[in-house]
């Protein structure tokens, strides 16, 4: 119905002018204001010589500028490429000029690039009015390169059509049961996918987003949450973990007015999980499986459904497949399990100047993860790890999750990481990683005992190496291969 996320705004905008749209702590934007104010910032663009086709870089304000300047190239049919935050002056260089970039837009000084363009100055005050008409909008056309750190910690650029931006956005509207009353509260970075996608899904709906930069001003969390009547949250297993340290009771007391919250970016501990229902006992969590190249394809009501390394049904535009190791398509079960695949129309294009490994990643429209799953009898999707994650104990697919989920619960760990490690007579053995809280005062003996008496023999490391940190990508992904470098 409609071309780009853009578009179904502007539509709004003639339908229901007044409704709030998108806020954050500097103010509000109903949905004219923010139609007319995007509109006039693309015919700015326009004015200044950027055209369809160009990259344009925008670093993440945290807050409405960043989400009218997206959508400005939307209709300008430049591609956006957010950076991070005050991110380092040699990366953003580095995706500058690989990209041949028009410019950049910050509030950081990147003067070394040549064309440093000031967000507020340049969008100036929200609007009202304008005399611009809404552009023709290609559905099919690049609309952004979403640079995903992945668990290996080398950044991959990901080209995303306005087609696909739609089809997540549906995703997240059916998988959430969102509706036009929806308010989500956003204290994810929007230069990564998941935040930035959750705004896209409620614009895209008509519903309302509130913007705030993380958790930790909790007054400042309530506040908001309370201003604008949040019903509905979007947040990481970190930052959930973090709410439920600093914000617990606060968190009890607004639960019934919480219709939903939604989950992604990370494995979601099983601890947390058990907190989150023991609060939110009558609202809907949802923990979405996905990745920036096929965005929030299955998701799961884990205060609904809740087995071990399941994550729920395919969400409304996607398709899975369990293929063996030549990718042909096999019946799988717990005892029969394979390479987790998808399709549909959320897919990437490709991966940003690497033909080979958009040819490797995606076959005739179908991608190849690197999860190894299977399918139950009623339809659910299991996860039990990636391939190079798995552990391989004497033929037993072991995750190292099972593990994981087990090694943190003693009181003196703070962290930890499983890895296969080879053997000789077992194939592979679990290697364990811990961060401890107190190093001198830690008692390895007694935390051997604590997991013989919580894990089955197959799943006991056979080693145990105390780090200072557990390395993870900016957005909390363990990052195992920097582990098994270790080994």
């Amino acid at each position: 119905m409609y071309s780009s996320i853009a578009h179904s705004i502007y539509k709004f905008s003639i339908d229901n002018p007044e409704k709030l749209a998108i806020a954050d702590t500097s103010g509000c934007y109903n949905y004219r204001e923010l139609a007319c104010t995007f509109v006039n910032t693309y015919g700015k663009m326009l004015e200044m010589g950027i055209k369809s086709g160009d990259y344009i870089l925008v670093e993440c304000t945290q807050n409405a500028d960043f989400i009218i300047l997206d959508l400005a190239c939307q209709c300008l049919g430049a591609v956006f490429v957010p950076v991070e935050k005050k991110a380092l002056a040699d990366r953003v260089k580095k995706i500058y000029s690989e990209e041949k970039a028009a410019c950049i837009f910050s509030e950081t000084d990147y003067q070394e690039l040549g064309s440093n363009i000031k967000i507020r100055e340049f969008i100036g005050e929200k609007s009202n009015e304008t005399d611009i008409e809404f552009p023709r909008i290609n559905k099919n056309a690049l609309a952004e390169i979403l640079f995903s750190t992945g668990t290996t910690g080398e950044p991959k650029g990901i080209c995303i059509s306005n087609r696909a931006n739609i089809a997540i956005a549906e995703n997240i509207i059916y998988g959430t049961k969102m509706n036009e009353k929806t308010v989500e509260m956003i204290p994810l970075p929007l230069s990564h996918s998941h935040g930035l996608r959750t705004c896209y899904a409620n614009l895209y709906n008509g519903s309302s987003i509130v913007i705030i930069d993380g958790v930790m001003n909790v007054g400042l969390f309530f506040k908001m949450l309370g201003k604008y009547n949040v019903n509905a949250l979007d947040v990481s297993p970190t930052l959930a973990k973090l709410l439920l340290k600093i914000a617990k009771k606060g968190l009890q007391e607004c639960s019934s007015s919480i219709d939903y919250i939604e989950i992604g970016t990370a494995v979601l501990e099983d601890d947390t999980k058990e907190k989150l229902k023991n609060i939110f006992v009558s609202s809907r969590l949802y923990n979405f499986y996905g990745s920036t190249e096929a965005g929030r394809s299955c998701v799961l009501n884990f205060n609904e459904i809740d087995f071990a390394s399941c994550i729920g049904y395919p969400s409304k535009n996607s398709t899975f497949y369990i293929v063996d190791e030549e990718r042909h398509v096999i019946e799988s079960s717990v005892y029969n399990t394979g390479t987790i695949a998808v399709s549909g129309p959320m897919m990437m294009d490709g991966y940003f100047n690497a033909e080979q490994l958009t040819k490797d990643t995606v076959v005739d429209g179908i991608l190849y993860t690197s999860d190894v799953g299977y399918f139950d009898e009623d339809g659910r999707l299991y996860v039990i790890g990636r391939k190079d994650d798995v552990i391989n104990y004497k033929g037993i697919k072991i995750a190292p999750e099972e593990i994981e989920s087990v090694a943190v619960l003693y009181d003196a760990v703070s962290d930890c990481a499983c890895v296969p490690m080879t053997d000789s007579v077992c194939g592979q053995v679990p290697m364990l990683f811990i961060k401890v809280k107190n190093q001198e005062q830690f008692d390895l003996s007694d935390y051997n005992d604590f997991l013989k008496k919580n894990l089955d023999i197959s799943r006991m490391p056979k080693k145990i190496e105390i780090i200072e940190e557990i390395p993870r990508s900016s957005n909390g992904k363990l990052q195992r291969k920097k582990l098994l470098e270790k080994q």
